[in-house]
């Protein structure tokens, strides 16, 4: 077999691209909460809602002891290492009461509201664009 050099050097001569996949997202702590969802009081006591936090985790790969429910009227968000919220509205009072730094940390996904979310094939294909990069950090870090 060729050495690693040598093989890629092949690959550039021949105008093949070599992709290296990233180093993993920063070390999760194993102790606390992993994704934060924030939606209003309304919203988390609709069916849909109901459906979501049971399906939620293991949609994402992510243990259920792992995420975390909170409502609209929280003013001091947890650290964590992704964020979901349900409603531009919500997303706007959430972002303006998590600080910088937690936001540059973490990855933040802003959803339609899930009993929007499920009333057609097109809604749920945006909801998953909306989970996607998520899944893909929790794919990345996989401490559980």
């Amino acid at each position: 077999m060729l050495a690693e050099d040598h093989r890629h050097a092949l690959l550039s001569a021949m105008g093949v691209e070599v992709y290296v996949l990233r180093a993993p997202a920063e070390p999760v702590d194993a102790s606390g909460d992993w994704l934060i969802v924030a939606a209003s009081a309304e919203t988390q006591k609709s069916t849909q809602c109901a459906q979501l936090r049971k399906t939620l985790p293991a949609m994402l790969g992510i243990p259920a002891d792992r995420v975390r429910w909170i409502g609209a009227d929280v003013t001091e968000i947890p650290r964590a290492a992704a964020y979901l919220v349900f409603g531009a509205a919500l997303a706007r009072e959430f972002g303006a009461n998590l600080p910088a730094a937690q936001q540059n940390a973490a990855v933040i996904a802003v959803a339609d509201e899930p009993a929007t979310s499920f009333n057609s094939g097109m809604a749920k294909r945006a909801l998953w664009q909306s989970l996607k990069p998520i899944a893909r950090r929790a794919r990345e870090v996989r401490a559980w």
